[in-house]
């Protein structure tokens, strides 16, 4: 009975990885077909479609606008993440609960709400600069992932390390960084590395707040493919999801996703 349960479990869990990876499969061999248009199985290869999508004005100048809003964002997010991290961790707990409660915020309202809020509030404070209110909702976005990881690492951290120190004579400037960051530095690195991740991908928050100037690649192939069908636009995703994979990877080798997810 056991082996049969064991059995449907197996099955059970195959069945669902493989619907959630089947699309992003696909994509991926599209991207390496040799035809006009997408189509699925495809019959034959080629790698023409990488070079011909990134000579494509739109999607390059695109991807330029994503990676330096996402380093952006996480120059905002990684510092103002970590002291509110170390802030929760040192205040009682009926001020860390709601605080850490706030901070989470952008992770429990929904997209669509949080994307018309931001675009109020530049509205309201006059702010029509497009790559300035760009950069401060995907700081606000991704700040969640770099306050949930340094924590994180906090937690798993004695207190009576930094409290030893203290006792030694080491002033909190020098606890901090000789003890503290270097305890916490793998969170702090996979919490960042999230945060670039999910704003380089980000397309809800962008799509309210760009204008023709600073358009971001995701929603440059949503443009794309409203007018093309061809498998360019497949080899742009499949270099955008190797790309993610190959963070997710360097953070699971160097630092391991458990361990900073808690």
């Amino acid at each position: 009975m056991r082996k049969l349960a064991a059995f449907v479990g197996v099955v059970w869990l195959s069945a669902v990885v493989g619907f959630v990876l089947s699309p992003l499969l696909i994509a991926l061999v599209v991207a390496f077909s040799d035809s006009e248009l997408i189509g699925f199985p495809i019959s034959s290869y080629s790698i023409r479609w990488f070079a011909a999508a990134w000579q494509k004005e739109i999607f390059w100048r695109s991807a330029l606008n994503s990676l330096w809003l996402a380093l952006a964002a996480v120059a905002v997010a990684g510092p103002l993440g970590l002291a509110a991290a170390l802030a929760i961790r040192r205040a009682p707990a009926r001020i860390a609960q709601p605080v850490e409660t706030i901070l989470m915020l952008p992770l429990l309202v929904p997209a669509i709400v949080l994307s018309l809020s931001l675009l109020v509030a530049s509205v309201l404070t006059g702010v029509t600069d497009a790559p300035l209110r760009l950069w401060a909702a995907h700081s606000v976005v991704v700040l969640p992932y770099v306050v949930r990881t340094c924590l994180a690492s906090l937690g798993s951290m004695p207190r009576q390390v930094e409290e030893a120190a203290r006792t030694l004579g080491a002033d909190r400037w020098r606890v901090f960084r000789h003890i503290t960051l270097p305890l916490i530095k793998p969170g702090l690195f996979a919490g960042c590395a999230f945060a670039f991740i999910l704003s380089f991908d980000n397309v809800s928050v962008s799509m309210f707040l760009v204008n023709q100037k600073t358009p971001t690649l995701p929603l440059a192939i949503m443009n794309y493919v409203e007018y093309n069908f061809d498998p360019g636009v497949a080899a742009v995703s499949a270099t955008m999801v190797i790309l993610s994979l190959a963070v997710a990877w360097l953070i699971e080798r160097w630092v391991g996703i458990r361990k900073v997810l808690g």
